[in-house]
């Protein structure tokens, strides 16, 4: 009963284990396509402040009201994602492959490349360490589980 916990329990959590080392993240298939949905749940929940949000929205960018609510939507859904997304958008419309590629190339027109450089190898090498921690502790909790557990079979093989 035991194993059969910490199978699923590792079969639970393996893909996030493993995005750690993935170096582009968790390919988008393997992500799930539910959401929340909390922009319908904050519209009938706080709807003056929903409101003033999406007017908003529609006067400074000058989108509709149905392309503001769903912009709005996105982000609280997931408001990470909005802002990867749409600084990804910024730095692509300015001439660059990626986000990375635009932040460093931005900051080495400030003339800041090299320490933008550095913080993000500092960054990816605290995360690939913090990847291995975990998955390490892990691999010696199932090991220790597995040296530890004793079954409760009789001796003899018998019934």
């Amino acid at each position: 009963m035991m194993s059969k916990s910490l199978f699923l329990v590792l079969v639970a959590f393996g893909p996030l284990l493993c995005s750690a080392f993935v170096g582009q993240g968790v390919p988008r298939s393997f992500v799930s396509q539910t959401s929340l949905n909390v922009g319908p749940l904050q519209k009938l929940t706080n709807k003056n402040e929903y409101n003033k949000v999406v007017e908003g929205l529609m006067q400074t960018k000058g989108l509709t009201r149905e392309q503001a609510e769903k912009e709005y939507n996105a982000y609280l859904d997931n408001p990470n994602d909005y802002a990867l997304q749409k600084g990804e958008a910024y730095y692509k419309s300015l001439g660059y492959k990626s986000l990375m590629e635009g932040v460093i190339g931005e900051a080495e027109k400030e003339g800041k490349g090299d320490e933008v450089r550095a913080r993000i190898e500092d960054f990816q090498k605290k995360s690939k360490l913090k990847g291995l921690a975990t998955i390490s502790f892990f691999i010696a909790l199932f090991f220790y589980y597995k040296l530890s557990y004793v079954p409760d079979v009789p001796l003899g093989g018998g019934l």
